[in-house]
C-alpha cells in the first residue's frame, strides 16, 4: 500500500472510528454493522473502521495489520486478549493458548466474518472474559477479493444481499495455497503464523453442495496427517463440540461429500486434507484445526448465528483444556524433531478407502428430475420437509503414497525461490561453508507430463520416479535442511517427490525437467557405429526396445537419442532431481555449515 493510499484509508476509517465512539462509547455499546443489518456483511472499510473503534474503546482489543493486498488493502488483524497483550513475545512469556480464527479466506463466505465480530465485542464487554488465551482473528483474509462486492457473486448461496469474490485480485484461491504460497497474502499469513505460533486454529467458510438439517458442518483432520495424541484430543474435542451443539439447536456433522454427488444415499464420504488446504497444512505444522463450513442454503443470520455458536462452544473448550492442548502441541513439536519419527515412512498421500460405518444423516426430503432442457438429471429438495436417512459413511482412507525420511535434505543455493518458499514456512535453513563431496539419495524423472489447464496460476506436473544414489560437488551455500526440527512434516511435504503437493508438482523445478544440448545425425551415427562394434549387446538391447514399442522401432530420432543417452555426452542432470537426501546422521553432523537462517 502506498503512502497515499495508506492515508486515504486511515482518513476514511476516522470518521468512521469517530461516529461509531459518539455513538456507542462503549464496548457492550457497540452493535456490529450485520446486527444493524441482519441482511447484510460490511465492506472492508466500514470492517476495519469498527474493529479499530473496538480496539480503541476496550484494552482488551489491539487492532493492527500483518500485510498488504496486491492491490494495496491492508491484511486486518485484530488481537483480544483479557490483559490487553498484543505481541507474541509477551504472550509467550505468559504461558498464553493462542487461537487464530480466519474469516473470508473465500470473500463470498462471509459469516465468519460477522460472528467474530461480535464474538471480540462480547470478550471485550464482559467482565470475566476467559483468562490463558489470546484471541487473533482475521476478519478478512481475502482483502482484495472481498471488495469485488456483488450480489452475484455466490450464486448457491442464500444471502447476504451482497458478498465478496472467492478469489484474491491475481485470481489465486488462498485456500490452495498453504505450501506453494504464491499470493502475497498468503505470505504474509506464514509470516503471521511463525511469529505467533498458534495452538488451534479455525478457518471459517461457507459451504456449497446438497441440502439438509444441518446449519453447520466441519473438517478436522482424525485420519492420520496430524500427530497421533493431538489427533486423538482433537477427536474428543469435536465429540465434544457436536454433542453442546446439538442441545443448542445447531446440529453439526462432517463435512457433506456424498460418493455420487448430490446423492445422500449414495453414503458420505471422509478424506484426509492436503497441506495446500488450512486444515491440512495445520496439521503438517502440528497443529490441530477446525474447518467451518456453515451451509449456504441456510438463510444467512442463521449461519452467523450458528457460526458463533460454534466459536463459543470451542472457546469454552480450549479454555478448559488449555493446559493439555499447550503440553500436547509441544510434545507433537518436540516428537517430529526426534530421530523416532524420521524411523518411520511418513504417509504423504491418501486415498478413499472401502470400509464404512452407518451414519444417521439428517437431510431432506429430495426427488431426482430429468431436465428437458439440458437432457441431465438433477435434485430437487424439499427443505420443508425434514428426512433422517441412515447412511453409510466411509471415513477410513488408506495410504497411497509414503516416503522414507532422510536425516536431511540438500538444496543447491541456485533454487532460490524454493528456499524462500521454505524460510516463508519457518524451515530452519543452515547453509555448507565449502564446498563438499557428497553421495545423496535422489530421482530421476521420466514420462513427464503437465495439466493442460492451470491450476492456481501454475501447470501441475506429474512423473515417474526412478530412485538413485549419486554423488556430486554441492557448492558452498547449498541449504542444509535438518530434519530434527518441528517443521519436518512440512518439509518432507514439500520436498518429496511423492507428496501431492511437493514444490516440484507445483513447477517449481520445471527447469530440470528438460534436456538443452542436442546432436546431429552425422555425428551420433557414427558414435553408433562405434559403440555396437564394440558392445554387440546393444544391438540385442535395441532390439528388445523395438519390438516392446512400435513408435520407437519407427523413429529414427529417437534410437539415436536411445544411443545419446548412453554416451559420456548425454546430460547426466537432466530430469535428475536436484534436492538430495542424507541419510547417516554422522554425515549430517559432520558438514561445516554457517550458522542456521530462519525466515526472511
Amino acid at each position: 500500500m502506498n503512502g497515499l493510499q495508506r492515508f486515504c484509508q486511515v482518513f476514511v476509517n476516522g470518521l468512521l472510528i469517530l461516529a461509531f465512539l459518539t455513538a456507542y462509547p462503549a464496548a457492550a455499546g457497540m452493535p456490529t454493522p450485520w446486527e444493524l443489518d441482519r441482511e447484510a456483511t460490511p465492506r472492508y472499510a466500514e470492517t476495519v473502521a469498527w474493529c479499530e473503534a473496538l480496539a480503541a474503546a476496550s484494552p482488551q482489543v489491539t487492532f493492527t495489520y500483518f500485510g498488504d493486498s496486491p492491490q494495496g488493502r491492508a491484511l486486518p488483524l485484530v488481537v483480544w486478549d483479557r490483559d490487553g497483550l498484543a505481541n507474541p513475545a509477551s504472550c509467550r512469556a505468559a504461558g498464553r493458548l493462542v487461537l487464530l480464527i480466519e474469516a473470508c479466506i473465500h470473500a463470498g463466505e462471509s459469516c465468519g466474518k460477522d460472528a467474530g465480530m461480535t464474538l471480540v465485542r462480547d470478550l471485550a464487554a464482559a467482565a470475566d472474559g476467559p483468562t490463558g488465551i489470546t484471541i487473533l482473528f482475521i476478519p478478512i483474509f481475502n482483502v482484495d477479493g472481498h471488495e469485488r462486492f456483488g450480489p452475484y457473486n455466490r450464486i448457491n448461496q442464500n444471502g447476504p444481499r451482497e458478498m465478496g469474490w472467492r478469489v484474491t485480485a491475481q485470481n489465486l484461491d488462498l485456500n490452495r495455497d498453504f505450501v506453494k504460497a504464491d499470493a502475497p497474502e498468503m505470505q504474509a499469513w506464514l509470516r503471521l503464523w511463525n511469529a505467533w505460533q498458534p495452538h488451534f486454529f479455525i478457518d471459517i467458510h461457507s459451504t456449497d453442495g446438497a441440502d439438509f438439517q444441518y446449519p453447520l458442518t466441519y473438517g478436522v483432520e482424525l485420519h492420520g496427517n496430524l500427530d497421533a495424541n493431538l489427533t486423538q484430543w482433537l477427536r474428543a474435542c469435536i465429540g465434544t463440540l457436536e454433542t453442546d451443539l446439538a442441545a443448542a439447536g445447531y446440529p453439526l456433522a462432517p463435512y457433506v461429500v456424498f460418493r455420487e454427488w448430490h446423492d445422500p444415499r449414495s453414503g458420505l464420504q471422509t478424506w484426509v486434507s492436503g497441506p495446500r488446504f488450512s486444515q491440512g497444512y495445520a496439521a503438517v505444522r502440528n497443529r490441530p484445526a477446525l474447518l467451518v463450513e456453515a451451509h449456504m442454503l441456510k438463510p444467512y443470520p442463521v449461519r452467523v448465528e450458528a457460526t458463533r455458536a460454534l466459536l463459543d462452544r470451542t472457546l469454552a473448550y480450549l479454555a478448559a483444556e488449555q493446559d493439555a492442548l499447550r503440553a500436547l502441541v509441544a510434545a507433537a513439536d518436540h516428537r517430529a524433531a526426534s530421530p523416532a519419527f524420521r524411523a518411520e515412512p511418513l504417509v504423504l498421500a491418501w486415498q478413499a478407502g472401502e470400509e464404512s460405518e452407518p451414519f444417521t444423516f439428517l437431510g431432506v426430503e429430495y426427488a431426482e428430475r430429468r431436465s428437458e432442457i439440458s437432457g441431465g438429471d438433477y435434485f430437487v429438495y424439499h427443505a420443508d420437509r425434514p428426512q433422517t436417512f441412515v447412511v453409510q459413511h466411509y471415513n477410513r482412507p488408506v495410504a497411497s503414497a509414503s516416503a522414507r525420511l532422510p536425516e536431511a535434505y540438500l538444496v543447491p543455493p541456485q533454487w532460490t525461490t524454493v528456499l524462500e518458499r521454505l524460510a516463508l514456512h519457518g524451515v530452519r535453513i543452515a547453509r555448507l561453508r565449502e564446498d563438499a563431496k557428497l553421495a545423496v539419495r535422489t530421482w530421476r524423472f521420466g514420462n513427464v507430463r503437465w495439466e493442460t489447464r492451470p491450476v492456481q496460476g501454475r501447470h501441475l506436473a506429474s512423473f515417474d520416479a526412478e530412485p538413485v544414489t549419486v554423488t556430486a560437488v554441492f557448492p558452498a551455500g547449498t541449504a542444509v535442511i535438518d530434519l530434527a526440527q518441528p517443521a519436518a512434516r512440512l518439509i518432507a511435504h514439500a520436498l518429496e517427490p511423492a507428496a501431492p503437493d511437493a514444490l516440484v508438482r507445483w513447477g517449481f523445478f520445471d527447469a530440470v525437467m528438460t534436456r538443452t544440448e542436442y546432436v546431429e545425425s552425422y555425428v551420433i551415427e557414427q558414435i553408433m557405429q562405434e559403440m555396437t562394434a564394440a558392445d554387440p549387446v546393444l544391438l540385442d538391447e535395441l532390439a528388445e526396445h523395438k519390438a516392446s514399442d512400435a513408435a520407437f522401432a519407427g523413429n529414427p530420432w529417437a534410437i539415436r537419442y536411445w544411443f545419446y543417452e548412453r554416451t559420456p555426452y548425454y546430460d547426466q542432470q537432466a530430469f535428475l532431481y536436484p534436492v538430495g537426501c542424507l541419510d547417516e546422521r554422522a554425515v549430517v553432523d559432520s558438514l561445516r555449515v554457517n550458522e542456521i537462517l530462519t525466515q526472511p
